[in-house]
């Protein structure tokens, strides 16, 4: 495939704010979808244990969407607790004290510092640290290199990451990816509520889909699973991760056999969903943000 039709293969998966059902159906045609988002499992799972900050925020979406934002408003006029409260609740992930609390634990983290000047009658402001900057610059070439099994040209994204353009290019278009897929109102509340509000939940969910076939996604058969050996991995209880599984059966989602796992068809038509959506809007936002660089677009804009 030559750089112009990989390009233009990219491009073409920008519909506008809506994502289509001929994009959905265009995805789960690719047979190289499973295997991509079997990738992009895997390669989260690795750098959540190999760096211990970026494990943190992979720990629930709250905390996760909160780094996006927090990377979101570092390059749109700047980091403030009535900023980052308004931005989550565009999500609908936070309520104000709990954004209070995921700045407190950036700046824990590192990501984040207080601007060493404050504005008389202003709010405090803050700043993205090197820290944080490089480890999401590492985050989200991670992500592209994960799109490139699906669409070559998204490649790009990863080998270019130090741009301005493409690192707040590619920051901007998946914050307001995100944020039109959330304005859309679809209801997977049952799947949230069981793996993404819950401490690890993410995290265990990624250990139980990348125990697929690389074939097969997601997985339609049961899958081996210790949860001794998952609670040590991601540092929570053996009860916690117990809830967690009770929570899943009881939302109709997953069934737990003897040291095994098996989604319902309600449970896989949801991660399907989730999983396809989320692969769309990257795609989505590596096409809009190439384009801004053919453009020699402003990386700075809101």
């Amino acid at each position: 495939m030559s750089t112009d039709t990989a390009l233009a293969a990219l491009l073409a998966w920008d519909t506008g704010s809506t994502i289509t059902p001929d994009s959905y159906a265009r995805l789960r045609q690719d047979p190289a979808y499973p295997r991509a988002v079997r990738r992009l499992i895997r390669t989260m799972l690795e750098a959540a244990a190999q760096d211990p900050a970026l494990d943190g925020i992979f720990k629930d979406a709250g905390r996760k969407v909160a780094a996006l934002a927090a990377a979101h408003l570092h390059m749109s006029g700047g980091i403030s607790l009535p900023r980052l409260k308004a931005l989550m609740s565009e999500f609908g992930l936070a309520s104000p004290g709990r954004a209070r609390a995921l700045l407190l634990y950036m700046i824990y983290l590192g990501f984040v510092e207080p601007r060493p000047v404050r504005e008389v009658g202003q709010p405090a402001r803050y700043l993205a640290t090197d820290k944080f900057l490089d480890t999401y610059r590492r985050h989200l070439a991670l992500l592209a290199q994960a799109l490139a099994i699906l669409a070559p040209a998204a490649g790009e994204i990863a080998s270019d990451i130090d741009n301005p353009i493409i690192f707040g290019g590619f920051i901007r278009h998946l914050t307001h990816g995100f944020l039109d897929e959330t304005r859309q109102g679809h209801n997977v509340e049952a799947y949230h509520q069981v793996f993404l509000h819950r401490n690890a939940g993410t995290q265990i969910l990624y250990e139980l889909l990348d125990a697929a076939p690389d074939e097969v996604f997601p997985p339609d058969t049961p899958v081996p699973f210790a949860i001794a050996t998952c609670a040590r991995r991601f540092k929570v209880s053996r009860m916690h991760v117990r809830r967690m599984l009770a929570a899943g059966e009881t939302a109709g989602l997953i069934a737990v056999r003897d040291r095994a796992v098996l989604f319902t068809p309600a449970g896989r038509t949801a991660v399907e969903w989730v999983f396809a959506t989320k692969m769309i809007i990257y795609l989505i936002a590596a096409a809009r943000t190439l384009r801004d660089r053919a453009a020699g677009a402003a990386p700075m804009a809101a």
